[in-house]
């Protein structure tokens, strides 16, 4: 019993970074840059947020279910978990570690984009991917598959300091705009969610008293 629960743990492990790589390059980016495809939130609004703040996304100072491209998002991993738990019963073990792969996706992805000076240290390869080289560095909580598919550019400590220290100065430049800007998006997106929930309850209320 320990041995196969070890057993569906380590490929549980190993499914999660490969699909992630793979799940990054060619939806994310590969349909995601078709402005018209549903995962086109990556590309377009994700990444070029990153870009002009130096790492961070203003999208997640707000609550995931008000902003659209973090709402797809989380949906995004929920239903990634969703699709494995048919094979729950048989392979446990498996599942729950998808399952402990998406959230801890989910925490480091958005603390990396709330706090860049953590990401600088703790999530290099993703640095690298945003800020460098966006066509390479897939791996967002770890770089190992990038490394064995040669999808990681080597890079010198000296080119690696020198673009800290510029995107940490543009990070640091921007970082109150985009948090008072975030904020304001904020209260749009509530007015905008508390009337559309306001207009189903009138809708509903009028349909029961129709009954």
């Amino acid at each position: 019993m320990l041995l196969r629960a070890s057993a569906e743990v380590a490929v549980g492990y190993l499914y999660v970074k490969v699909f992630e790589h793979i799940m990054h390059q060619y939806v994310l980016h590969g349909l995601g840059k078709n402005k018209e495809s549903v995962w086109s939130f990556h590309f377009h609004d994700h990444h070029k947020a990153a870009t002009k703040h130096g790492m961070l996304d203003p999208a997640y100072f707000e609550p995931w279910w008000l902003n659209p491209s973090r709402a797809k998002e989380v949906g995004s991993l929920v239903g990634g978990v969703a699709l494995h738990l048919p094979l729950a019963k048989k392979y446990p073990f498996f599942v729950a570690t998808v399952a402990l792969g998406a959230a801890n996706y989910y925490h480091k992805h958005k603390k990396s984009h709330m706090d860049p000076e953590w990401a600088w240290e703790n999530m290099q390869n993703h640095v690298k991917h945003h800020l460098l080289d966006q066509d390479a560095y897939w791996g967002v909580t770890s770089g190992w598959v990038d490394r064995l598919m040669g999808t990681a550019p080597e890079m010198s400590p000296e080119e690696w300091d020198e673009s800290q220290q510029f995107y940490m100065r543009r990070y640091y430049e921007t970082k109150e705009k985009a948090q008072e800007a975030a904020k304001e998006r904020y209260k749009e997106h509530k007015e905008k969610f508390m009337g559309s929930l306001e207009g189903l309850t009138d809708k509903l209320y009028s349909f029961f008293e129709r009954k």
